[in-house]
């Protein structure tokens, strides 16, 4: 064989190997150094305890009849704000407080105008005996010109029968006629005086009953106290209570904001109870004829999921309705439909390791299914 052949059939291959293996050498180093990364969170697991087959679902953390949006009883500025998030309050503790100014002023005058309608209901009622003894008065010049004009009407009557003769002369006749008519007309005045005076009392009074003019005076009185226990009580819609004994979960107005009356986007401030907390689990529809109402089961908190904190079964809401959460699952369809299960736990009672756990925190539950039929 001669060299050439040789050099083909054997040191060219080697040369070939070596070129590979300079080549992959090369490659190696200059490709970037990766660690092993371990994952972070421990994913969800069946729980060790579970019986069966498992229905999986997600759920959301709540306090018990979920958390109250505090609103305001009336539209105004923001004085004082009480509270901060984690405040613990007992029912009707104050939360906060509106500008109090203008409603201080409104009481102001309504105490003024209920002490004018007193005082003139006082003044109205105080008149009452002035104004009998003026009826009683004019009562007994009454009497007293009835008695004048029998007089006046006798010596009018023996003139009238001494009429021509001697005893009596034409002037003293004619002045015994103008006193009767006289007696007659002071009759006719103190009568209308009399009749004056009693339609003044009965305004007052009618028997053992008020007046007229004395029950409008008391009805104004009742007017002006009616208004300033209004205004009163606008003062205390100023300040928002707490409806419950609870916790103040979020802060959302400050001191100097304005405060809108009525339903808002953003609740001024959101507080419940902590104990017992609800968790809120969506179960798909698919997997309601294996649900179990009294079945165990388990969550465990996103990132948390060797943790497995118990269950205690509290209600079902019947009603299945659209999901309105989505996960990303490729089994999941915009239709999918879910019914509600309300479970609870003691915040207190959690595993040791398990930290705490807050309204609003998303977690991964694990129900016992019911076994097949049959």
């Amino acid at each position: 064989m001669s060299v050439r052949s040789r050099f083909l059939s054997i040191g060219l291959p080697v040369i070939a190997a070596l070129a590979l293996g300079a080549a992959f050498v090369s490659i190696n180093g200059k490709m970037p150094k990766t660690d092993r990364v371990e994952p972070r969170d421990t994913p969800a697991s069946r729980p060790a305890g579970a019986k069966g087959e498992i229905i999986g679902a997600v759920g959301l953390v709540e306090t018990p009849g979920q958390q109250i949006a505090i609103g305001s009883h009336a539209s105004g500025v923001v004085a004082q704000v009480l509270v901060k998030p984690g405040s613990v309050v007992r029912k009707d503790d104050p939360l906060f407080v509106l500008d109090g100014r203008a409603n201080a002023a409104e009481i102001g005058a309504r105490r003024q105008d209920l002490a004018q309608a007193e005082a003139r209901l006082a003044d109205l009622r105080a008149s009452i005996p002035g104004i009998a003894a003026q009826r009683d008065a004019a009562l007994a010049m009454v009497k007293e010109a009835e008695a004048e004009l029998a007089d006046a009407q006798d010596l009018e009557r023996m003139g009238n029968r001494l009429a021509g003769t001697p005893a009596i002369s034409e002037r003293e006749l004619i002045h015994r006629r103008f006193a009767a008519r006289m007696a007659a007309g002071r009759l006719e005045e103190v009568q209308a005086k009399l009749a004056q005076t009693g339609s003044e009392l009965a305004r007052y009074r009618a028997g053992d009953q008020e007046g007229p003019a004395i029950l409008t005076a008391r009805s104004a009185v009742e007017q002006a106290r009616a208004a300033l226990a209004k205004a009163e009580t606008d003062r205390t819609l100023l300040t928002a209570e707490a409806p419950i004994d609870g916790t103040v979960l979020q802060v959302n107005i400050r001191a100097g904001e304005f405060a809108q009356a009525g339903m808002m986007s953003t609740p001024m401030v959101v507080m419940g109870a902590l104990s017992p907390l609800n968790v809120r689990v969506d179960i798909d529809e698919a997997d309601i004829p294996r649900l179990r109402p009294g079945a165990r089961a388990w969550a465990s908190p996103r990132g948390g999921g060797e943790l497995k904190i118990p269950l205690a079964f509290v209600r079902i809401e019947p009603l299945v309705t659209p999901k309105k959460s989505l996960t990303g699952a490729g089994s999941e369809r915009v239709d999918t439909r879910v019914l509600t299960v309300i479970y609870s736990f003691a915040p207190q009672d959690l595993p040791k390791g398990a930290g705490e756990v807050f309204p609003g925190q998303q977690m991964d539950i694990f129900i016992e299914a019911a076994p097949p039929a049959g």
